[in-house]
């Protein structure tokens, strides 16, 4: 019972609580989405940071919107669908766009947009792994 009002309380309030709190920090991240604390979302340009509907982000996903590599400090961007799963220690580079209904496997290094949405991607660099699977809220895979 205790842990049932503890899931409650999670889903209902703390992540309630840390929307809005992304929100006043910049953010465009949906109320609905889950995202672990232990996340890194880019403080350089949170206004590039857009989270989608029911997305998950999982610990240590590295979401970027800033570029010094090419020495101008470039912003760009990142756009992060609806019912999408990032999974653990992922990294999104700056200015990608990832559609809607799609699971980023773990570890991946996500370097172009992935515009095709219910699909599995993975790797380093991200590419597609397996095409037309049902996925459906928070990013889950639907049983037939």
């Amino acid at each position: 019972m205790m842990s049932k009002i503890r899931t409650f309380l999670k889903v209902k309030i703390v992540n309630r609580l840390m929307a809005r709190y992304y929100s006043f920090q910049g953010y465009n991240i949906a109320v609905s989405a889950k995202i672990s604390t232990k996340a890194h979302l880019d403080k350089t340009n949170p206004k590039g940071v857009h989270i989608g509907e029911n997305t998950v982000i999982t610990p240590g996903v590295h979401i970027l919107t800033h570029d010094y590599v090419r020495g101008d400090g470039t912003f760009s961007d990142t756009h992060i669908g609806n019912n999408v799963f990032i999974g653990i220690n992922s990294i999104i580079i700056a200015g990608i766009t990832i559609a809607d209904n799609i699971i980023v496997g773990a570890g991946s290094v996500v370097t172009k947009d992935f515009l095709e949405s219910y699909c599995i991607i993975g790797g380093n660099p991200a590419k597609v792994i397996k095409s037309n699977v049902n996925i459906g809220i928070n990013g889950q895979i639907k049983k037939d």
